[in-house]
């Protein structure tokens, strides 16, 4: 089992001279999709983040989640 680590978050980690839309104007703001892209990017982030899993097996999973669109593209077809 991982160990948990405290990933650094908050307004008071916003570079100086950076500014983040507020979070409810961002749900407001985007469509679904966007909505849903921005999720699974803080998800894995923080996962990552943490610990829980390394970039390399992150990018690892994404590349046999690719592949089996690609299956069922040319299944589709």
């Amino acid at each position: 089992m991982a160990t948990a680590v405290r990933v650094p978050q908050g307004d008071a980690h916003v570079p100086t001279g950076k500014t983040l839309i507020g979070y409810e104007e961002a749900l407001e703001s985007l469509s679904s999709d966007e909505r849903f892209k921005s999720t699974v990017y803080a998800m894995g982030a923080l996962l990552i983040g943490k610990g829980i899993y390394t970039e390399e097996e992150f990018r690892f999973q994404f590349r046999q989640a690719a592949e089996k669109q690609f299956r069922k593209r040319r299944r589709q077809s």
